[in-house]
């Protein structure tokens, strides 16, 4: 994974978008490895976004495709 691939921010958020994602997976009963399988992503990149690691953007997208939902950013 290049730099280019992979872009960080705060702590906070990283772990807030990692716990949703985390949750969906979970709601549906889904394995980590199934998951990585059927949308053909490395299992340590989906962990690591999980975890709150990192965020692949282009990970992200297929994720919350294949999961069928859409981020939104709310300020508050």
């Amino acid at each position: 994974m290049s730099a280019k691939d992979c872009y960080y921010m705060d702590k906070q958020t990283l772990r807030e978008i990692g716990e949703g994602l985390w949750r969906l997976r979970k709601e549906r009963g889904m394995y980590l490895r199934t998951v990585a399988t059927q949308t053909n992503l490395p299992e340590r990149v989906i962990e690591g976004m999980e975890i709150g690691k990192f965020i692949k953007y282009s990970a992200f997208r297929r994720l919350t495709e294949f999961y069928g939902k859409k981020m939104r950013i709310v300020f508050e």
